[in-house]
């Protein structure tokens, strides 16, 4: 049989190459969440990805990641394993190019059980209540 003349064409809408995404962005650890909170349940919504932008031009894709890392990750590390995993997953599954997955952090979450800092809670900073509390602690003692 013959293929000369075929015009059979496959097309991968955004919403696959989004569930692509947050399924791989799932297996990478240091991220708490994703801005529309990935770990709470975001797979397999539809429109699962105010943390995912994706935009596609013919056939490259190009991906912007927007994370809240867990306190103490590395970064770097954390964004280098975001990159390489989406990259591999959609151009595995899809056979489209990806151009370039660019990753936002937007904020880190504190440990479980700590203390979440207000700016005048950070150390070194004393608010005008500690100033009293020091000179009468100072006066009494």
């Amino acid at each position: 049989m013959e293929a000369a003349g075929r015009e059979d064409v496959v097309r991968v809408s955004d919403d696959v190459i989004t569930t692509i995404a947050t399924t791989a962005l799932a297996e990478v650890k240091g991220i708490a969440s994703s801005s529309a909170g990935l770990m709470g349940g975001l797979l397999g919504r539809k429109g699962a990805a105010r943390g995912i932008k994706i935009e596609t031009d013919g056939n490259a894709v190009t991906l912007d990641v927007t994370i809240v890392v867990e306190y103490g990750a590395r970064i770097p590390a954390v964004a280098a394993e975001i990159q390489t995993r989406l990259r591999s997953a959609i151009e595995e599954m899809t056979g489209k190019f990806v151009r370039a997955v660019n990753v936002t952090v937007q904020g880190i979450r504190a440990p479980s059980g700590a203390p979440e800092l207000e700016p005048d809670d950070e150390p070194g900073h004393e608010t005008p209540d500690d100033a009293r509390e020091r000179d009468k602690a100072h006066e009494e003692g």
